[in-house]
């Protein structure tokens, strides 16, 4: 997340020094402290919306270290990428900050749309009450299943959560009452709903709140980037290319062209495999009964800190190049996966055909290493310590002496 300064420039920026000399908010003491002593308009939460910044408070997690997670979401549907540095700065995490944010024109769109709305409403910006899909869109985003699941189930759950919420407002007829900022927040969570499962009626019902957005000349291009990650997710790749050549400020990765290969054996879990530098791919079927099969979940980068520690060790990078598997989600940018590739030939990186052929791995977390004998799971562990650490858990597996 994914993921206002017109008026005040000189302001804002003026507080950027006394911004970056503040120590970083490490607890959620400290964050109380912070809010009961920050003046209303100075701080850089106060460039969100009241519900913007609800939202984004309310789904911060603190570890023993400080910040351990937040939700880019709103930040980078509402402010400018300067805008979220400063924001992300009073936690110490401004490194996160990428290349998210909207421009400058998209931000007075918003504060125009949300100010009509209020003036319509009755009331002003800042304390107009949250409407009936804000207030479902706030619980779709802060909704978490009561117990931990596997990933397709919590999936599953997680959809049908939308649909509870939202079915009702997600129809034809009921869109032309919708407000721009409303109509926001319904396209917003479609795009949650298709990137967990991008089933045909939620792909649907995300085409049609972009349509009436488009009437109303609310989208830019970015808008179709879910959409497009969707028709990739579904590999309909013609139809993503022809939305990314109408949106060309998406700026997404060409999809390699997509070979046919030989007769896949049927049941074995399948993965694209790209080469050419990228520009070609291939589906290919990987044998789940082999002898040692090591499998990990991966792609962000701590799997990238990984993969270069073990391409690095003399007595891992074999055992890797032979018998692992570097797999990325079914969603997974082909832009991103040519960069692995690049800098990392030697423990290449494929993308999950679909997630649910891969039904013996019940986490998408990356990274999470699979361990399989003979297609029986051995061993299973996450995250990315040091190489050690990897050794010690890889010898409790079976793996090395």
């Amino acid at each position: 997340m994914n993921r206002l300064l017109l008026a005040f420039p000189a302001l804002w920026l003026a507080t950027v020094p006394a911004m970056a000399a503040q120590a970083p908010i490490n607890s959620k003491a400290e964050l109380a402290k912070y809010l009961r002593d920050t003046p209303t308009g100075t701080s850089p939460l106060d460039r969100l919306s009241p519900g913007g910044r609800k939202r984004f408070l309310a789904q911060l997690v603190f570890g023993e270290r400080g910040l351990g997670g937040f939700s880019s979401e709103d930040p980078r549907s509402e402010l400018t990428h300067p805008q979220i540095v400063q924001l992300l700065a009073l936690f110490g995490a401004e490194s996160y900050a990428q290349g998210d944010g909207v421009t400058p024109a998209r931000q007075a769109q918003l504060e125009r749309e949300r100010a009509a709305d209020a003036a319509t409403r009755g009331c002003a910006v800042r304390t107009c009450p949250e409407s009936e899909i804000e207030q479902r869109y706030d619980e779709l985003a802060t909704w978490k299943p009561d117990a931990p699941l596997p990933d397709t189930e919590r999936f599953v759950r997680v959809s049908q959560h939308y649909d509870r919420l939202f079915a009702s407002y997600q129809s034809a007829e009921h869109m032309p009452a919708v407000s721009p900022p409303d109509l926001r927040l319904l396209k917003r969570a479609a795009d949650r709903v298709v990137s967990y499962l991008p089933d045909k009626a939620h792909i649907a019902q995300l085409q049609r709140d972009l349509a009436v957005m488009q009437r109303r000349n609310m989208t830019e291009d970015k808008d179709y980037q879910g959409l497009y990650e969707a028709m990739i997710a579904t590999r309909q790749f013609a139809t993503a290319e022809a939305l990314a050549r109408q949106h060309p400020g998406m700026d997404v990765a060409l999809v390699p062209v997509l070979h046919e290969g030989s007769l896949l054996p049927q049941g074995w879990p399948t993965a694209l495999t790209t080469s050419d530098q990228g520009r070609a791919m291939t589906r290919q079927a990987f044998d789940p009964s082999a002898p040692l099969r090591i499998v990990v979940v991966a792609s962000c980068h701590f799997s990238q800190d990984a993969a270069r520690a073990i391409q690095a060790d003399a007595q891992l990078r074999p055992i890797f190049a032979n018998d692992a598997i570097w797999l990325a989600s079914q969603n997974e940018s082909f832009g991103s996966v040519a960069d692995w590739n690049r800098e990392l030939p030697d423990q290449p990186i494929h993308v999950a055909w679909q997630d649910s052929e891969w039904s013996m791995l019940d986490s998408w977390a990356m990274p999470t290493f699979y361990v399989f004998r003979h297609g029986r799971l051995v061993k299973k562990f996450s995250g990315w310590h040091d190489l050690e650490t990897l050794k010690h858990s890889l010898r409790e597996a079976g793996v090395l002496r």
